[in-house]
């Protein structure tokens, strides 16, 4: 630096004197800032701004490759969670919307309870109760219990029987509220008074509607009547009314058939804890299966609810398309209004609907 000043004023001195003067002055001015305080330098930590401790900190040993390295205080997390060496990397909670490990059978246990509200011979479930349907604390350690509650429950499935000839029989379901409510099925003399009355309503233009119907007005007329007569009454009443209503009358009797000879291990292995268990489960499975073959068969509930479309909904409306996408929270639709809607109860009643009802 030295050399090279003594250079410059060599130079300057040969041509001009008063040249090398102004030099000299405007150089030493230079230096004095290059040396003041408020200039950050890096080989001078004493001096550093705020920014510059920041920077200088996050640099130091940055060429000893011996020195043990540490998270960059810039990127270290705001909550202790877990962070990967990559800090792109993010790795949400694992167990947020984790379906639980029982779901299945937490499903089948929904599915069971429906089934066997909707006839009597549960041995934990009392239709004709009006509160307390469900009683798992019910004794059944005494025989006359056991088999009192099987006659009984043969007998009313025998009643029911001549009620879905006539009327319909009533059964229980669980609402979207979680609350057991009572329904009726509809009986064969029952779907055969709904014929009648739909097909005068269609036919006088909605002039005569049945109760709860609203009276179609203007040109509405018009397509009240091809309503009335060929989707209420000739589909619905007839195509899947009378099938229906003679599956309910077949449940009825085979279930008190099941529920009769449940008498026998009830009143024999029955006295034993662990033959009741296996008596209870044996039997309530067995309705549930024979429950569900019914249903599934053409015309049962199941059936319906499979085969059933919505042109509303375009492509997803179309059979069995229109079951599988119904969200399971939405339960006001008719398909699913004295059911639980769930996603094995959906599969499970769809791989039936497959085949074709002519192999039947």
């Amino acid at each position: 630096m030295v050399f090279l000043l003594r250079l410059i004023l060599a130079i300057m001195d040969f041509n001009n004197t008063d040249n090398s003067q102004v030099i000299t002055q405007a150089f030493a001015k230079g230096m004095a800032k290059l040396n003041s305080p408020n200039v950050v330098s890096f080989n001078n930590s004493s001096k550093l701004q705020p920014f510059g401790r920041v920077l200088n900190k996050e640099l130091a040993n940055v060429n000893n490759f011996n020195f043990q390295r540490k998270n960059a205080r810039n990127f270290m997390p705001i909550s202790p969670s877990r962070v990967l060496p990559h800090p792109e990397v993010f790795i949400p909670n694992q167990n947020v919307s984790k379906p639980p490990a029982s779901s299945l059978a937490e499903q089948y246990k929904v599915y069971k309870e429906d089934q066997l509200m909707s006839n009597p011979g549960g041995d934990s479930f009392f239709l004709s109760k009006a509160s307390g349907v469900i009683d798992n604390g019910y004794d059944h350690s005494r025989i006359t219990k056991r088999v009192g509650k099987d006659l009984a429950d043969a007998g009313n499935n025998l009643l029911n029987a001549v009620k879905d000839l006539g009327i319909g029989a009533k059964f229980r379901y669980v609402d979207k509220n979680g609350n057991v409510n009572e329904g009726r099925k509809v009986g064969l003399a029952g779907t055969v008074v709904n014929f009648v009355k739909d097909v005068a309503s269609g036919l006088s233009f909605g002039i005569y509607t049945p109760e709860g119907e609203a009276k179609p007005q203007g040109a509405g007329r018009v397509k009240h009547l091809f309503k009335k007569v060929l989707k209420d009454a000739v589909i619905g009443d007839i195509v899947k009314g009378i099938p229906r209503s003679a599956i309910n009358i077949g449940e009825d009797v085979m279930f008190a058939g099941l529920n009769a000879v449940e008498v026998i291990p009830d009143a024999t292995i029955g006295n034993f804890k662990a033959g009741r268990k296996a008596t209870t489960a044996i039997f309530d499975n067995t309705q549930v299966a024979m429950d569900f073959i019914t249903d599934v068969l053409p015309g049962g509930e199941a059936s319906g609810r499979a085969r059933s479309f919505k042109l509303a909904k375009g492509l997803k409306g179309l059979p069995i398309i229109n079951n599988i996408t119904t969200p399971e929270k939405k339960e006001d639709d008719k398909e699913w209004r004295y059911v639980r809607n769930t996603s094995f109860r959906k599969v499970l009643e769809t791989i039936p609907s497959l085949i074709p009802i002519s192999s039947i």
